[in-house]
């Protein structure tokens, strides 16, 4: 009896752990950008879907993106007053790009998940394109889960801008 307490107490350790890994909504985040980026049967999920807004975004990120797919880049479909307010995928960092290779994501601690990926190394051998692309996460606790508030994208070693503050700035415009 003692043992299938024990054995209990632990499975529901372990689920608190996982429910509290920083990691996992950049992990989400990044293999379903992975996936719309395949060579062979690419997925085309929204990252930014309502779902995914809602379980794996901060409520003021969410706030950011819905006021900012208010001016949408592209036209939208008829029917539909909102779209994506990017006119490039903020994750692989263009409108080309090749398959993610060599996928890392990485708990930096203190709340800031990096997530480093090669996506250009179809493009031929210039040194660029055999360099990652670094993405920092900022994720935070909110209503008792872990979600991303903010990321960042590492040019030459150092933090680029803020994509919520680049959708205030859609929303603004």
């Amino acid at each position: 009896m003692k043992s299938l307490v024990a054995a209990a107490v632990l499975m529901l350790a372990a689920g608190t752990a996982l429910a509290a890994d920083p990691t996992a909504p950049v992990r989400e985040v990044i293999d379903v950008t992975a996936g719309n980026w395949k060579s062979e049967n690419p997925t085309s999920e929204d990252v930014f879907s309502k779902d995914r807004l809602a379980r794996l975004f901060s409520a003021d990120f969410a706030t950011a993106y819905a006021e900012a797919s208010k001016h949408p880049a592209y036209d939208p479909p008829e029917g539909e007053t909102t779209g994506s307010p990017f006119d490039y995928d903020p994750i692989a960092g263009g409108q080309d790009g090749c398959p993610f290779e060599n996928i890392r994501v990485e708990d930096d601690g203190d709340g800031q998940v990096a997530a480093l990926f090669n996506n250009m190394a179809c493009m031929g051998d210039d040194p660029a394109n055999k360099e990652d692309r670094v993405l920092l996460f900022h994720v935070k606790e909110e209503a008792g889960r872990q979600v991303i508030d903010d990321f960042y994208v590492v040019v030459d070693g150092n933090s680029g801008e803020s994509f919520k503050d680049e959708l205030r700035k859609i929303a603004a415009d």
